[in-house]
C-alpha cells in the first residue's frame, strides 16, 4: 500500500474495496471449511449437553466394593429381566432419567443452525486474515504511538476474547446446562421421571452463541480497564478506591447474565469477573509504575546532557 500522502480519495476506496474483498474471501473459505466438518463441529457443541446430562444422573452415594464376577454376572441377569418387565432396579429406586436430546422443531431449523454455525466459526477462524486486512488499510495512516497501541492491544484482545469463549465452553457451560435440566429432572410420578429435558436446537444454539459472546467480551476487563487508566479517561486511583462500587455492580451483572437463580452458578460467573478486574488493576498499577520510572530517566537524561 502507497504512503498515505501520495493516495489520492479514489486511490484510498480502490484500496479499502481491495481489502474488503480479500477478507471477503479468506471468510468465505473458512465458512466453506467449517461446512465440510459441520458434524465435527456439531459433535463439538453438543458434547457440553452429555456432560452435563452426566453430571445430572451421577449417583452421590459412595462407591460400592467392587463385586465378585459370579455377584455381577447375577446383577446382569436381573438387571436384563427387570429391563423386560420395566421394573426398576429396587423398589425405592426411581427411574434413571433418560439422556435429553436436541429437538431440531422447524423444517428448515437443522439448515438455519448448520448456516449460522459455519458462518461463526467462519468468522473466528479467518479472524486473524479478516485483522490483518483492517491493519493493513488503516495501518500506514496510523502515527508511531498509534501503532504500538494497537500491537499490543490488537493481540491481547483477540486472545482474551478466545479466552472467555474457551473458558465459557469448558468450564461453565455444563454446569449451567445441568443446572437448567435439574429442576425439571426432579419431576417424577410413580417412580418415572416425566419431564423431558430436551432443548430446541435453535434454542440452544442461541444460548450457547450468546453466553460464549457475552463471557468473550467479559474476558476483555483487563484491557478495558487498562485503557481507561492508561488514556487517563479515569485514573489509576479512582479504579482503585471505587473498588467496593465496581465489585457490586459485577454481582450484579453475574447475576442477570447467569441463566439460572442459584448461588452457585452466579458466584461461578463473579468470581472470574473480580478476578478480571484486579488483573487489570494490577496491569494498569505496572503500565504506570513503568511510565514513571521512563519520565524518571528522561528527566536525568536531559539533566545529565
Amino acid at each position: 500500500m502507497k504512503p498515505d500522502v501520495e493516495m489520492s480519495l479514489a486511490d484510498h476506496l480502490m484500496e479499502l474495496r481491495r481489502r474488503i474483498i480479500l477478507a471477503l474471501l479468506g471468510l468465505t473459505v473458512a465458512t466453506a471449511l467449517c461446512g465440510i466438518f459441520y458434524e465435527e463441529l456439531l459433535t463439538f457443541l453438543i458434547r457440553p449437553y452429555e456432560q452435563a446430562y452426566e453430571q445430572l444422573v451421577k449417583p452421590e452415594s459412595p462407591a460400592a466394593p467392587e463385586a465378585s464376577p459370579a455377584d455381577r454376572d447375577i446383577e446382569h441377569r436381573l438387571e436384563a429381566v427387570e429391563s423386560r418387565l420395566g421394573m426398576n432396579s429396587s423398589a425405592g429406586e426411581v427411574a434413571r432419567i433418560p439422556p435429553p436430546r436436541l429437538i431440531q422443531g422447524g423444517p428448515l431449523s437443522a439448515y438455519t443452525v448448520l448456516l449460522t454455525l459455519c458462518v461463526v466459526m467462519g468468522v473466528i477462524l479467518a479472524s486473524p486474515w479478516i485483522l490483518y486486512q483492517l491493519w493493513a488499510f488503516v495501518g500506514v495512516g496510523l502515527h508511531p504511538h498509534e501503532r504500538r497501541f494497537v500491537y499490543t492491544y490488537g493481540p491481547a484482545s483477540l486472545l482474551l476474547f478466545l479466552g472467555g469463549g474457551a473458558a465459557f465452553y469448558w468450564l461453565l457451560l455444563p454446569i449451567f446446562l445441568s443446572a437448567l435440566m435439574s429442576p425439571m429432572a426432579g419431576i417424577v410420578v410413580s417412580g418415572r421421571q416425566m419431564v423431558d429435558t430436551s432443548f430446541l436446537l435453535t434454542d440452544y444454539f442461541n444460548f450457547v452463541a450468546v453466553m460464549a459472546l457475552v463471557c468473550g467480551v467479559i474476558f476483555e476487563t483487563p484491557l478495558v480497564v487498562l485503557f481507561l487508566a492508561r488514556t487517563g479517561l479515569v485514573s489509576l486511583s479512582t479504579l482503585a478506591r471505587q473498588q467496593k462500587f465496581i465489585i457490586l455492580i459485577m454481582v450484579i451483572v453475574a447475576a442477570v447474565i447467569t441463566p439460572t437463580v442459584d448461588p452457585f452458578s452466579m458466584t461461578v460467573v463473579a468470581v472470574p469477573l473480580i478476578l478480571l478486574y484486579e488483573v487489570g488493576l494490577l496491569l494498569a498499577w505496572l503500565a504506570e509504575r513503568s511510565s514513571r520510572r521512563r519520565q524518571v530517566k528522561e528527566a536525568a537524561g536531559e539533566m545529565g546532557g
